[in-house]
């Protein structure tokens, strides 16, 4: 017969049996609490989950991430990893896209953190220190400045200035690795908003809206949109009231100052000529 310390034993192990879980009852468990914290992420961040799919015939997951803001990488590695835990059934490889305000989702993410399998954190456009950079150099630029955007993908990283010399338009480009061009700027009416195109020439322009916002265009589609930084000095509610004025047939200030190409002109100083500029940019700013 059994002694009544075994039997004793019987009994503890099968009470601590009932109290742990089987491994599906755990994971489905983390699971559920990883899906409760990504909601609490979306309210305490302000992110949303814009997308969710699986590639099809493949065990690839793609999660789409819209930021109301730029992170830092440990909180775009946090938010990956919540994302990942929340999946329902294991996949071999997760993709989560980090897209900022503004940009398109499904086209030239922010930031990526892909799981395959071990997570790696890559942040494409500018980062967040970099955005501040940008914000305090702008904040001590004294010239007379039409607008200036911080540019991502599918164009280099960087921050794009228009600014006014006298009546001429000029573009400058600061990209991420300290490169500066420079190119003239020609504009012509546009019922969109206000069109500069290179002297240089090319297909390539800028369209800026009412509202300060900036496209890189060519003649068949959008390129790129660029993020308005505002700072006191900025003159996007001139440019916006500019416009306003050209549609209902007032002469503005704008109009007054509309850039004419001549060859007579002397190149841009402290930078490239118009033409070495254009041919440079359209080497090193667009990427496709």
């Amino acid at each position: 017969m059994p002694t009544l310390a075994a039997i004793a034993l019987a009994i503890v192990s099968l009470f601590i049996g009932a109290l742990i879980e089987p491994p599906a009852a755990r994971a489905a468990g983390k699971q559920k609490n990883a899906a409760k914290a990504l909601v609490q992420g979306e309210a305490d961040i302000g992110f949303r989950v814009a997308s969710d799919d699986i590639s099809a015939g493949t065990s690839t997951r793609f999660v789409a991430i819209a930021l109301p803001r730029r992170q830092v990488e440990a909180e775009l590695t946090r938010i990956a990893e919540v994302a990942r835990a929340a999946e329902k059934q294991p996949f071999e490889k997760t993709v989560v896209n980090f897209y900022l305000p503004g940009m398109r989702i499904g086209q030239g993410a922010w930031a990526v953190a892909t799981f395959n399998p071990a997570l790696k954190v890559s942040i494409v456009g500018l980062r967040l220190d970099e955005e501040q950079t940008a914000e305090a150099e702008l904040k001590v630029d004294r010239r007379n400045l039409i607008g200036s955007w911080l540019m991502a993908p599918p164009a280099t990283p960087g921050r794009l200035t228009i600014y006014k010399e006298g009546a001429r338009s000029f573009a400058e480009w600061r990209l991420r690795d300290g490169t500066r061009l420079v190119e003239e700027l020609s504009e012509q009416k546009d019922h969109r908003g206000r069109h500069m195109s290179p002297v240089a020439g090319g297909s390539m322009y800028y369209l800026l809206s009412d509202k300060g916002e900036l496209e890189l265009r060519d003649e068949r589609s959008i390129i790129a949109t660029g993020e308005r930084l505002r700072v006191a000095n900025d003159k996007a509610a001139e440019v916006a009231a500019g416009n306003a004025a050209d549609k209902s047939g007032a002469k503005s200030q704008a109009t007054k100052e509309r850039v004419v190409p001549s060859r007579s002109r002397r190149a841009v100083p402290q930078a490239t000529s118009s033409a070495s500029a254009g041919a440079a940019l359209s080497q090193q700013v667009f990427k496709f």
